[in-house]
């Protein structure tokens, strides 16, 4: 670091004097670039935004400086009337760096003994006129950036800024301390549009070239705002049809076409709700409804395995998107009672204790386990409460299974239209919320995890009391939080980004518990899933097969009737609204084996299902689909590439696209490389090809698997 003491930060190109008017000053886009180093010899950390550093540094990888990938936008001399000069020092005996825009840290600093002043370094905005530890402090179209010290204790002496907030509190396993904010970095435009790009594939099924403007133009919170009041998309609802299809319900192929003519398509398997599915994902506006549902189906799980029926399905599935925003109370409620879910999990037809028999437990099981609070104990953080001896503590007992098994006694299927009620409807029906049949519940008075049932409430008291037990338990905030947040942001969030979440569903700000409109803004808006370039190497989730389908067709501007794609994931160990089992397509606790990082999706990856990802790309980005005959009012699939087209001439142009919208400016310049060749390789006579080829190679980029 000796030779970086000669070369000064006051650049012509970092501190140039830029005219601008005092209006549009906070409007300018900064103009310097903070780029971060490592030296793995030394085990320090450098920032700096002269490029002569830059070259300087780059020159010397041989002895161990090698550029990280992390970058930060500054402002140089005038672009900003509220920013102020960076101070830049070095500490000789230390060999390390500080960056202060404190002008009293400048003043003792230049007059102790043992640093030396190396000028103005950047110019950056200070709300904060000291270090605080405090999260979100810095204005609209700004960003905080964090400093963390090592003392040497455990590591060399050395300073390290983080713009991600994760990133940088996990430092302090590593032994620094965390000294807060240090200062207010602008955004770029192009940060600004790659948080916008991952908001789309966070809270939805993908970006459309024209989305990305949108969320910059609202903002995230005017964004969540239009989604949390667009009107849900419908599926079409279907009649109830026997268990037993009917001679007269075939498959008939003889023209015209109508649309009863596929019966027992139709009518005896889940194609139409999952063509719907997919339908309403690539083309319908509500993505937010409709990824939050999608969600609610993967920890509500019932499967096609045996509620195959498409009328209760779709009934079941249109149930969570039209509670998708609803409290969580109320959602658990809707849940429990839809038949679906009581044919599913056995709280159909589940009958009071008589002749040795006891009520089935699957259901009182699974709510607990899977639905609500989990196994073990959690603190408000979702880590786990421990005893006395380390060991973990049960979060309820075999008796409170038992127990509200008999609760849940005396629940029957529908009546089916046209048909009288019977004492006990054997008679399935899984579409609607299930009937009470009082004369097959049990009403005895139940202990349950530290609550009473009494016996003297009615049926549906009784399950109402059961729920909100189950509702207020202190688990469900971390629980229902971390689940939202693995499936939204990221596989391994901190404890903190949980226990954030999680006091936000404990109390909305008014005083309600459970309100989900609160709690999903609280995940997406939340400044570990927010904000500039994500660089903690455990932050993010693999793109599971439905989100890497539909962020590919609707990246293409894609309009489909739904046909095609329901076919594309099944190899890939996702078949929608076919989950194997309650435990849903992969557990929210599974984790890489060589890393030991939380990665719930990739425990359905494997060699077959990879390949397959590629090869549905390949047949998406290069096929041609056209209607289905056997499908009634079929229209097939047509892509609107002229995004990317009208830039195609130019490969660098064209990246520059692709990366925005399926990248979110994440494109690493080894895989911008790869695929420039490829695109470079086809005539630029041809830019529809050009076009292909480029969203082709892009789709099955390690940077758009792992969505970060």
């Amino acid at each position: 670091m000796r030779r970086l003491t000669m070369t000064r930060c006051i650049q012509a190109g970092v501190i140039a004097a830029l005219a601008t008017s005092s209006s549009s000053l906070h409007a300018a886009e900064p103009a310097a670039t903070i780029v971060e180093y490592f030296n793995s010899t030394s085990n320090k950390y450098f920032i700096s935004a002269n490029p002569a550093d830059w070259a300087l540094l780059d020159q010397y990888a041989s002895i161990g400086w090698k550029r990280t990938g992390v970058t930060f936008s500054a402002y140089t001399q005038g672009q900003d009337g509220a920013a102020k000069p960076v101070y830049r020092f070095f500490a000789p005996a230390v060999g390390s760096h500080f960056f202060t825009l404190s002008e009293a840290d400048r003043v003792l600093l230049s007059n102790t003994a043992g640093f030396n002043y190396e000028g103005v370094a950047w110019y950056a905005q200070d709300q904060l006129q000291t270090l605080v530890a405090t999260i979100n402090p810095c204005a609209t179209g700004t960003t905080a950036l964090y400093r963390a010290f090592n003392n040497g204790s455990s590591a060399p002496a050395n300073h390290r800024y983080f713009e991600d907030y994760g990133f940088y509190q996990s430092y302090a396993d590593k032994g620094y301390a965390l000294e807060g904010v240090a200062m207010c970095l602008p955004l770029s435009t192009s940060e600004k549009r790659s948080d916008a790009s991952r908001l789309l594939y966070q809270a939805g099924f993908g970006a459309r070239p024209g989305d990305i403007d949108i969320v910059v133009n609202r903002g995230v919170n005017g964004w969540l705002d239009d989604q949390f009041a667009a009107t849900g998309s419908q599926y079409t609802p279907r009649d109830w049809w026997p268990l037993n299809r009917p001679d007269t319900c075939v498959n008939n192929t003889t023209p015209p076409l109508t649309d009863s003519s596929y019966c027992q398509r139709d009518n005896y398997s889940l194609f139409q709700p999952q063509r719907e599915f997919f339908k309403h994902a690539i083309n319908n506006g509500d993505q937010l409804r409709q990824r939050v549902a999608w969600t609610w189906s993967q920890l509500f799980v019932t499967s096609g395995t045996d509620v195959g029926m498409p009328y209760g399905m779709i009934d079941y599935q249109q149930m969570l998107r039209d509670e998708a925003f609803s409290n969580f109370r109320n959602l658990l409620q809707k849940v429990t009672l839809h038949a679906a879910m009581g044919r599913y999990l056995d709280m159909v037809n589940n009958l009071k204790p008589a002749n040795g028999v006891a009520p089935n437990e699957n259901y009182a099981r699974e709510v607990l386990q899977l639905f609500s609070v989990g196994l073990y104990q959690l603190n408000n953080d979702g880590t786990y409460k421990r005893g006395a001896k380390g060991e973990l503590l049960d979060t309820y007992s075999q008796d409170d299974v038992e127990n509200l098994a008999h609760v849940f006694t005396g629940w029957t299927y529908p009546t089916v239209p046209g048909n009288t009620p019977a004492t006990l409807n054997r008679v399935a029906n899984t579409k609607g919320a299930m009937e009470e049949r009082g004369a097959q519940h049990d009403y005895s008075t139940q202990a349950f995890m530290n609550g009473t049932i009494a016996g003297s409430q009615t049926q549906g008291q009784r399950l109402n009391a059961a729920l909100d037990i189950i509702f207020n338990h202190p688990n469900v905030p971390p629980f229902v939080s971390k689940f939202l947040i693995q499936q939204w942001v990221t596989g391994q969030p901190s404890t903190a980004y949980v226990d954030r979440v999680a006091r936000v569903f404990q109390n909305n700000g008014s005083g309600v518990r459970g309100d989900m409109k609160a709690v999903i803004r609280a995940v997406l808006t939340d400044p570990e899933a927010r904000g500039p370039a994500k660089w903690n190497p455990t932050f993010g989730h693999q793109a599971e097969p439905v989100l890497a389908i539909t962020r590919l067709a609707r990246a293409m501007n894609a309009q489909t009737d739904g046909v095609f794609f329901r076919t594309t994931t099944g190899n890939s160990g996702q078949t929608v609204f076919v989950s194997p089992s309650v435990f849903n397509y992969y557990p929210p606790d599974y984790a890489l084996s060589t890393s030991g990082v939380l990665a719930p999706e990739f425990a359905i990856y494997n060699t077959t299902s990879a390949l397959n990802r590629v090869n549905v790309a390949y047949g998406t980005v290069f096929g041609t689909i056209n209607p289905d005959a056997t499908v009634f009012g079929a229209t097939g699939t047509q892509f609107d590439l002229s995004a990317y087209t009208a830039v195609a001439a130019d490969s660098n142009a064209l990246l520059d696209r692709i990366n925005d919208v399926l990248f979110a400016g994440r494109l690493t310049s080894t895989t911008r490389t790869k695929i420039k060749t490829a695109v470079d390789a086809v005539a630029t006579t041809d830019p529809v090809a050009r076009a292909r080829t480029a969203l082709y190679l892009a789709s099955a980029a390690p940077e758009t698997q792992v969505l970060r």
